[in-house]
């Protein structure tokens, strides 16, 4: 796997679970979906960090994980090397700093919205708040 330049931004738990509140906080009661020309990863899932255009360039941050580590600053071409791994590991690679606690918060949320809650449902599982 390449991923394009070495990402070296840090970040706290405080910004990482704020950016997940003010993504969700836009769009409660979203449910997830990625366009329909994307194909399904390996395990059949169509959850994407970063939805890509026809023609496979990036265009935008897609799932809630995806949108709140694009919301930080972190590069669409950067998650894009990463689709299909779990959100720990994405969090995991991006930001070793961050606490378990707020890798579970995340990898809580994101598992909730694959199985089709809303994103504010998701945050509430996640992080045990509502929006």
């Amino acid at each position: 796997m390449k991923i394009p330049g070495i990402f070296k931004q840090k970040t706290s738990d405080k910004a990482v679970i704020s950016a997940l509140r003010e993504v969700v906080a836009e769009r409660p009661d979203y449910v997830y979906s990625s366009p329909d020309y994307m194909s399904e990863d390996d395990e059949g899932g169509r959850c994407f960090y970063v939805h890509k255009d026809e023609d496979g360039n990036p265009v935008a941050a897609g799932c809630v994980v995806g949108a709140a580590l694009y919301r930080l600053g972190v590069p669409l071409e950067w998650m894009e090397q990463l689709e299909g791994r779990p959100a720990s590991t994405l969090v995991g690679m991006l930001y070793p700093e961050l606490s378990q606690r707020t890798v579970n918060v995340l990898s809580l949320a994101q598992s909730a919205q694959d199985n089709g809650d809303t994103w504010g449902v998701a945050y509430a599982k996640g992080t045990g708040e509502t929006i």
